[in-house]
C-alpha cells in the first residue's frame, strides 16, 4: 500500500464531499443498496470463502459468528442504508444561535469532519455502515478490515466504488484497504490528511491503535454490561430481560454479562437459575447464589471483569440500588446498563448514578444498538466521554463552526 497517497487521496475526496449535495450522495446510498441485491451471490460466495478460510486456521466460533454476511445481514444492510439516505443529512444544520444586542447574529454549523479512518476485524457488515455513514455526513473514510474478511470487503469496496461513480462523487471517497500491520501503523501516522481513527474490534486491537495513532483516536471498549433487578420488580419481566441481554446476540458488546438481584429477591434465584440454564447459558454465581442453588459454579472476581461473549452470565446479590451502582462503576466498561423496576424513584437514581454511555430502564441491553434507536444502525459504540459517546450516528460524525453575520459591523473605529 503506498500509505501517503491513500491518505492524500483521502484528503482530497473530503474537501468535494463537504460540500456535496445531499441528492447525490443519497443517490450513491441508493446505488449502493441496489448492488448488495444484484450482487448478493457474489458477496455471499466471498463471504463464505473468508468463513472457510477462518475455520481452518482455527478461528474461535464466536468470532466467526462475527464474519457471517448471509442473506439475512445483506437484507438489513439494504434497510439500514434505505433508513440513512432519509436521515436528515446532518451538514450544515444550524443547533445553536444567538442574536446580539449589536445585531450580530452568531449560529453554529454542523460541518464534517474531514476524514474518517475505521480499522476493525470480522464484521464486513461495518464495510458497509461505515461507508454510508460517513458519506451521508461529507466525510471521506479509509476502511481497513480485518484479513479474515478479506475477499468479502474487497467487494464491498469495488461496490462503493462504483455508486460512488455513478453518483458523480469521487470514487475514492470511500476506500477499503488490506495493507498489513505496518501499513495501518503508518496511516496512523497521518495527522495531516486523517482527522478522526475509530477502532472496532477485541481490545487489544484497541489499545494498539490508541498506543500508535497520531491522530484523534474514539475507542468502543469492551461491553461488561449489567442488568439489575431491582427489588419488588416482576421477576418475569426481569427475567425476559436479561436472557434477551445474554442470549439473542451473546458475542456483541452490548450484550449482558453480569446480573445483579436485589437481596429482597434471594428466594427466586433457583427460578432465576434454572431459566438461564434452560436457555443453555452456564451460570457463576457469588455466595448467596451458591447458598440458594449450591451446585452453581463460583463467581470469582475476575468474572466481573470479564467480557466472556458467550453463553454465560455471572450472578451476584446485592443489597438494593445503591450496591448495585457501586458495582457497575466498578467493574462495567462505561458501555450499557440496565435496572428492571417498578420503582420511579430507584429508576432514577439508577439512571443518574451509573457512569455508562447508555442506560436503560425496564429494556433489554440489546436496544443499545443504532438501528433501534432510529439512525439506521451505528458506526460504532463509544465508551470515551469527549466527542461522542454510546451508539454513534450521523451527527456524530461532524463538528461545527461559527458562522456569524453582520452588516459591516466593527469593533473599534470608525477608520475612515
Amino acid at each position: 500500500m503506498d500509505v501517503e497517497k491513500v491518505a492524500q487521496t483521502a484528503k482530497k475526496c473530503s474537501q468535494t464531499l463537504a460540500t456535496a449535495p445531499t441528492e447525490r450522495k443519497n443517490t450513491a446510498l441508493r446505488a449502493m443498496a441496489e448492488k448488495l441485491e444484484e450482487r448478493r451471490d457474489e458477496i455471499v460466495s466471498a463471504n463464505e470463502a473468508d468463513m472457510d478460510e477462518a475455520r481452518a486456521d482455527g478461528l474461535p466460533d464466536k468470532l466467526v459468528n462475527r464474519l457471517g454476511f448471509g442473506d439475512a445481514k445483506i437484507d438489513s444492510r439494504i434497510g439500514s442504508l434505505n433508513i440513512i439516505e432519509d436521515l436528515l443529512d446532518p451538514v450544515g444544520q444550524e443547533f445553536w444561535t444567538e442574536k446580539r444586542p449589536n445585531g450580530l447574529r452568531a449560529a453554529r454549523v454542523r460541518v464534517p469532519l474531514g476524514v474518517i479512518m475505521m480499522v476493525y476485524e470480522a464484521r464486513p457488515h461495518v464495510t458497509v455502515n461505515a461507508g454510508a455513514f460517513c458519506l451521508k455526513s461529507g466525510n471521506a473514510a479509509i476502511l481497513r478490515g480485518g484479513s479474515e474478511a478479506s475477499n468479502c470487503n474487497a467487494v464491498l469496496g469495488e461496490l462503493w466504488q462504483e455508486s460512488l461513480e455513478e453518483a458523480g462523487l469521487p470514487a475514492d471517497a470511500i476506500q477499503v484497504v488490506s495493507g498489513s500491520h505496518e501499513d495501518v501503523d503508518a496511516l496512523l501516522m497521518q495527522d495531516d490528511c486523517i482527522d478522526m481513527v475509530i477502532p472496532r474490534g477485541g481490545e487489544g486491537l484497541i489499545e494498539s491503535v490508541t498506543e500508535k495513532s497520531k491522530i484523534p483516536v474514539v475507542k468502543h471498549f469492551a461491553g461488561i454490561c449489567h442488568v439489575f433487578m431491582d427489588e419488588g420488580c416482576d421477576v418475569q419481566k426481569g427475567l425476559e430481560v436479561a436472557l434477551d441481554g445474554k442470549c439473542l446476540m451473546p458475542e456483541v458488546c452490548n450484550a449482558t454479562e453480569t446480573l445483579l438481584v436485589s437481596e429482597a429477591l434471594k428466594d427466586e434465584l433457583p427460578r432465576i437459575v434454572e431459566e438461564f440454564r434452560r436457555n443453555g447459558v452456564s451460570v457463576r454465581g457469588d455466595e448467596t447464589v451458591q447458598s440458594e442453588v449450591p451446585d452453581v459454579e463460583e463467581a470469582t472476581e475476575e468474572d466481573w471483569e470479564t467480557e466472556h461473549l458467550d453463553m454465560i452470565i455471572s450472578i451476584r446479590v446485592v443489597d438494593g440500588v445503591e450496591e448495585a451502582i457501586e458495582h457497575v462503576n466498578t467493574y462495567g466498561s462505561h458501555h450499557t446498563d440496565s435496572i428492571v423496576t417498578d420503582s420511579v424513584e430507584r429508576a432514577d437514581q439508577f439512571t443518574d448514578g451509573v457512569d455508562s454511555g447508555v442506560v436503560l430502564v425496564n429494556a433489554s441491553t440489546m436496544f443499545c444498538d443504532g438501528e433501534s434507536l432510529g439512525m439506521g444502525a451505528e458506526i460504532g459504540i463509544s465508551t470515551d466521554k469527549i466527542h461522542a459517546r454510546g451508539p454513534m450516528g450521523l451527527q456524530d460524525l461532524t463538528t461545527y463552526k461559527f458562522v456569524i453575520k453582520g452588516e459591516g459591523h466593527i469593533m473599534g473605529g470608525p477608520w475612515t
